[in-house]
């Protein structure tokens, strides 16, 4: 069982995007979603996306391409619907400055296995921390409109699967394994951060 875990994990994490898609189209409209955490979800997607290629561990890719994918679709709805000429040069410059490490493989110092090596580790950073800037901004706008729990919610569920199966691994990584736990902190954190702001209202 503990081998098909992280497929598991990887069609959580791949469903998880279709509430909040479902949501902005419905909306059209994306305020209250950070730009930066679907930024770094683009990153950390073509870094896994080259790492598995690389390594010819193309079934591995799959998810990260379509999670990629979605998360451009949400930012390509950031600047339909709701980007101002600064946010799409943050936008553009954020994107930007994430292909960046790409061109160190001109460098006749740097190997492409080492490269992507690396890359790897800063997509799991990433995974760690996305959702935090999402939390700052749902804290300091109270707007939660367009944000589905779904979401944070499948986001949950697929770390806690990531988790069951790092610590069914011969060798555990506590890299991985802390990146897991960070991912479940920081999702309940913003999946407490809705709820509480859906309810405020009615209390008050």
């Amino acid at each position: 069982m503990a081998i098909y875990l992280p497929i598991i994990s990887s069609l959580i994490l791949m469903f998880s995007f279709l509430p909040l898609v479902k949501k902005i189209r419905k909306n059209r409209s994306v305020s209250g979603l950070s730009l930066l955490m679907m930024s770094f979800g683009v990153a950390q997607s073509s870094y896994f996306i080259a790492y598995n290629v690389f390594f010819d561990r193309l079934f591995m890719m799959l998810p990260f391409l379509v999670t990629g994918m979605l998360s451009s679709l949400i930012l390509y709805y950031f600047v339909r619907y709701n980007a101002c000429s600064q946010q799409r040069r943050q936008l553009a410059m954020m994107l930007g400055l994430s292909v960046l490490p790409f061109f160190l493989l001109l460098s006749p110092l740097v190997t492409a296995a080492e490269l992507f090596t690396w890359l790897t580790f800063v997509g799991l950073i990433m995974s760690s921390l996305r959702v935090m800037p999402q939390t700052y901004k749902t804290i300091k706008s109270k707007d939660v409109a367009n944000l589905s729990v779904g979401y944070f919610s499948l986001q949950f569920l697929a770390g806690g699967v990531g988790l069951s199966a790092e610590l069914n691994m011969a060798q555990v990584s506590v890299a991985h394994l802390m990146t897991f736990v960070m991912i479940l902190l920081t999702n309940a954190a913003q999946m407490g951060c809705i709820l509480y702001y859906r309810c405020r209202p009615a209390v008050a």
